[in-house]
């Protein structure tokens, strides 16, 4: 049978949507799928309206007046900022639309109940794109964790510090808020937007089905800011689940250097690495080894199976939908939760990156979160003079009502 292309519609065209607007490019030649529409209040301010332009499309100042006068799409894609992804999913999925929305899935636990009952009545699925996920690495990966070949979870660690100067706060008017201008919650930190996915990964890896996360139990964390920002830049945490493992989480804005992610997963007869660039290598405790491949490969799988299966090629099975990506969301909740401490500036350099752009990070920065990755550890345990004490958040009550 032949299907035709998926029809899409582009929710937010600037930003990381331009990595979307070069897959669809590439997607049309194949005849999997055609830009049909975009939505965007301001699409001449991004890098590809010179295309965008060229082609046409139907566009629109918002998901609202779609609705009113909508052309026909099989997928809506959601690249706006975070907190608009509820709001504009639960409109579009109410408009009979399927919908592949950026990660995180939504800022508070409130917008992904909506967001899930949306789906439920809407009949249509609701992915949530974490590309690792669809990754083929990763779901082999989870496949041999729930057929139990690497033995038990005992611990997942992972790391990861990407610098981000002056320019990247000043980039829009929500990086590094808790609400944007609008009063929205935003909760803009490196947990809940640039490192999300490898704290999401864990999460995933650790669920009781293909389609499901672990169950977040408990959060100890300490968040700290050394950017005169009003949300958290720096983040170490110990995740307690259901699942009887426990996570730990390190990442971090405020870095001279980038590294990662790097990640270690420790079960009973196994230990699982990757390093940035790499493959996933599983190292049994038998001496022998099995290789996964490199998650970061295709990273627009995401948008590929979504739109083969918005054309029956596929079968209908979420990947990351909500049940996946509301985990995630628990953790961020509880981390909003934990004081942020600024970091006296005794322990702080700037580094001039030219015209205008300045980057701020902590001494040793690198070396410390490689420290406490090694050892299992929170900051406040490896007697550091500027780290603070740690809160513990309890998530019963939220996982409860999940």
């Amino acid at each position: 049978m032949i299907h035709q292309p998926c029809q899409i519609l582009l929710i937010g065209v600037g930003g990381y949507a331009h990595f979307y607007i070069e897959a669809l490019r590439k997607f049309e030649q194949l005849g999997i799928c055609q830009l049909a529409a975009i939505i965007d209040p301001c699409p001449e301010k991004a890098v590809d309206w010179p295309y965008l332009k060229e082609r046409g499309l139907p566009q629109y100042a918002s998901v609202e007046a779609f609705v009113d006068d909508p052309v026909a799409v099989d997928l809506a894609v959601i690249a706006s900022p975070i907190s608009f992804h509820a709001q504009q999913a639960c409109a579009l999925l109410k408009a009979g639309i399927n919908v592949l929305c950026e990660k995180p899935i939504a800022a508070t636990l409130e917008e992904v109940a909506d967001m899930k009952a949306a789906r439920d009545e809407s009949g249509k699925f609701l992915e949530i794109a974490y590309q690792w996920t669809f990754s083929s690495a990763m779901q082999q990966l989870k496949a041999d964790v729930l057929k139990g070949a690497l033995g038990k979870p005992e611990k997942l660690l992972t790391r990861v510090a990407w610098p981000r100067s002056s320019a990247y706060y000043n980039r829009n008017n929500w990086a590094g808020k808790i609400h944007n201008a609008q009063g929205r919650p935003v909760y803009d930190s490196p947990v809940n937007n640039a490192t999300a996915h490898y704290l999401h990964n864990m999460l995933f890896v650790l669920g009781k089905e293909q389609h499901l996360s672990a169950s977040p139990t408990a959060v100890t964390a300490e968040c700290y800011r050394a950017n005169a920002i009003e949300n958290y830049d720096t983040a170490c945490c110990k995740i307690e689940t259901l699942e009887n493992a426990d996570i730990y989480f390190y990442t971090t804005h405020a870095t001279e250097t980038a590294e990662g992610p790097i990640f270690r997963y420790i079960f009973e007869a196994a230990e699982v690495h990757f390093t940035h660039g790499s493959d996933i290598v599983a190292h049994f405790k038998n001496g022998t080894q099995k290789t996964y491949g490199n998650p970061d490969v295709d990273r627009m799988l995401k948008l590929q199976i979504c739109a083969e299966r918005c054309s029956n090629a596929l079968p209908q099975n979420d990947i990351c939908g909500v049940e996946a990506a509301s985990a995630h969301t628990l953790c961020v909740d509880a981390l909003q939760r934990v004081p942020v401490q600024t970091i006296d500036s005794t322990y702080l350099h700037s580094k001039s990156l030219g015209e205008g752009e300045t980057l701020i990070y902590v001494d040793q920065m690198e070396s410390i979160i490689r420290e406490a990755y090694e050892h299992g550890q929170l900051f406040n345990e490896q007697n550091l003079a500027w780290a603070g004490v740690a809160t513990r958040v309890s998530l019963l009550d939220s996982l409860s009502n999940r």
